[in-house]
Parts: C-alpha cells; structure tokens; sequence
C-alpha cells in the first residue's frame, strides 16, 4: 500500500493566534530568562573572584577575612 501526502497549503496546521497577552507573556519571559542568566554569570564571577582572593591571602600567610554571608 502506498500512503498519499496531503497537499501542504490546503489543510495545514497553523499556530494558533497570540492574544495581546500571550505575546507580552513571552516578551516578559524572555526578559526575566536573560536578566537571570546574567545575574547568574554575575555571580559565578564575583564568586570565582573571591576564591582567587582567599586563595592568594592563604598563600601570603595572611588570615583570609571570612566570608560575610547574609543568609
């Protein structure tokens, strides 16, 4: 048996429409996606630059300062 295509313009699936507020939804979405993510490289920096300077303290025979953590 062989299966028949259906034509691709008389009965193809469109998406369906974005309301308004789909479309500030995704907008919105996309915004937090990219703040988070460059606060999260933020921190990986902050903190990569805070082991280096703990570890260079260590290695001067200098008490490193500890950490103030605000949890």
């Amino acid at each position: 048996m062989t299966t028949k295509k259906s034509s691709p313009g008389l009965f193809r699936e469109t998406g369906k429409p974005l309301t308004p507020f789909e479309k500030t939804a995704a907008a919105a979405k996309d915004i937090i996606d990219t703040e988070t993510q460059k606060r999260a490289d933020r921190t990986a920096a902050l903190r990569a630059a805070r082991m280096e300077r703990d570890a260079e303290a260590e290695q001067a025979g200098e008490p490193a300062e500890p950490s103030k953590d605000r949890r």
